[in-house]
């Protein structure tokens, strides 16, 4: 097959992989990253994030995650879109909206990172709002942070190990533009 895939060994820094069509092509990806040997040493995979075009429809963004082992994990997991308009790009995704899924089960979601945020763990309550929560888990994990009152989504969740799940991207009212999304492994 013409896919790509690479076996690197890293020292414990940030790295930006990219993703391009062999001749200028371009379509859907898909790039995966896994954390081959946990058990190597002291480094781990903390953060994995990819900005992307997000459409309507079938052209959402779409990444996944899997969390191994049989305790929980703590996740923040944000998508900057109006806050990608202070490192100067332009045709951001002005209202980005977060959901988790496993398999077909929302089992979060968030839009707009500073109101209330839904969590399936706890019977698809509304939580109060996270503010305080996600300034310090942003500061705790070195993400950038959001402006007050910004239309960004963020959601802190915790998620049972030895399952996948996947997270959408959308546009609130079936809007389009460019976002990063963003995952974070808080203690």
């Amino acid at each position: 097959s013409l896919d790509a895939a690479l076996v690197l060994t890293l020292k414990p820094e940030a790295y930006t992989a990219q993703t391009r069509g062999a001749n200028n092509g371009s379509g859907i990806a898909l790039v995966e990253i896994f954390d081959a040997d946990a058990n190597a040493g002291s480094s781990r995979l903390v953060n994995a994030s990819t900005r992307a075009f997000v459409g309507t429809g079938a052209a959402v963004l779409i990444p996944g995650i899997a969390v191994s082992g049989s305790g929980n994990a703590g996740l923040l997991v944000r998508a900057a879109g109006p806050a990608l308009a202070k490192f100067g790009l332009s045709g951001v995704l002005a209202d980005p909206v977060i959901t988790v899924y496993r398999g077909n089960e929302v089992v979060g979601l968030n839009d707009d990172w500073g109101v209330a945020q839904t969590s399936q763990y706890a019977a698809a309550q509304t939580l109060p709002s996270p503010v305080a929560a996600l300034n310090a888990a942003a500061q705790a994990v070195g993400a950038f942070p959001f402006d007050s009152g910004s239309r960004d989504a963020a959601l802190l969740i915790t998620l049972p190990g030895g399952t996948n799940y996947t997270v959408q991207v959308s546009g609130k009212n079936n809007t389009s533009g460019t976002a990063l999304v963003e995952f974070y492994l808080v203690p």
